[in-house]
């Protein structure tokens, strides 16, 4: 019986150090994955900045565009339409000041403006989006603003 119980012992321990093992490997590879996958989006949020800033120059010079000019600026935009949205369903969407204050959880002040009839933290501009992800209600990428501080 002592015998029995040993032996038994011993694969309970053996089987509570695979368990550990498999869990603490596991935990490495969800970081891992975790890690990629946000690299993935930053990458793609290179990629709607490259956009965004195609279409504002696109914008300024359409109306000298001819067809085929003014097709390929369409066909430009869809391309950025969709992107967003395989983005959208993934839940990632880009990050809306509907106050137009700066949130310090949400945006990078990258320059600041004095205009004495504007409240302080006022953004005045974008340079660039900021996206979270809003199921985990994570920030991927803080916006990129200027703001107005009075001193």
């Amino acid at each position: 019986m002592k015998k029995e119980k040993a032996f038994l012992r011993e694969k309970f321990v053996e089987f509570q150090l695979k368990v550990a093992d498999l869990s603490h490997r596991l935990s490495t590879q969800e970081e891992t994955f975790q890690a990629r996958e946000k690299e993935l989006y930053l990458s793609l949020f290179e990629i709607l900045d490259a956009f965004e800033n195609l279409d504002e120059n696109l914008s300024a010079k359409e109306a000298d565009f001819d067809k085929s000019g003014r097709m390929l600026a369409k066909n430009i935009r869809s391309i950025h339409k969709k992107l967003l949205r395989v983005l959208r369903g993934r839940r990632i969407v880009k990050i809306e000041f509907p106050d137009n204050k700066a949130r310090m959880d949400h945006c990078k002040v990258i320059d600041t403006k004095a205009i004495h009839s504007m409240e302080n933290e006022t953004i005045l501009s974008i340079v660039k989006n900021g996206y979270m992800n809003k199921e985990e209600n994570a920030v991927l990428r803080k916006a990129e603003v200027v703001t107005v501080l009075n001193e």
